[in-house]
């Protein structure tokens, strides 16, 4: 059995080992809120800025293998034809349910009732 000797509050060791650990964690603490403001200041915003580069590029990508494709086609086809009816009368119902999403939903008015004395 081994028998560890308790030091006491009166001991000057124990005091400074409780103070230097204070003084540790207080530095420790400003580290990681200096390392924290670097990171928000650094990192984050250029992680941010390539994911919003990312994605405009792949949205360009798409749309521009989506319309150009269909340009050339409506190109070579003659104007005068069911397919050509087909693709304007799609084309207006896709723009309509487009403009129809992203309208705003209306706000419901609310009635204030008066107060009554």
């Amino acid at each position: 059995m081994i028998n560890v000797a308790s030091a006491g509050v009166s001991d000057v060791a124990s005091l400074s080992s409780v103070w230097a650990v204070m003084e540790a964690a207080r530095a420790g603490a400003a580290d990681a809120q200096k390392a924290a403001e670097g990171l928000a200041k650094g990192f984050l915003p250029a992680v941010s800025k390539a994911l919003a580069s990312g994605t405009h590029a792949t949205g360009f990508a798409i749309g521009y293998a989506v319309v150009f494709p269909a340009y050339l086609v409506v190109q070579i086809l003659p104007r005068q034809n069911a397919i050509m009816y087909g693709l304007a009368d799609g084309g207006r119902a896709g723009l309509d349910l487009a403009k129809e999403s992203l309208r705003p939903a209306p706000q419901p008015m609310l009635s204030i009732a008066p107060v009554s004395a």
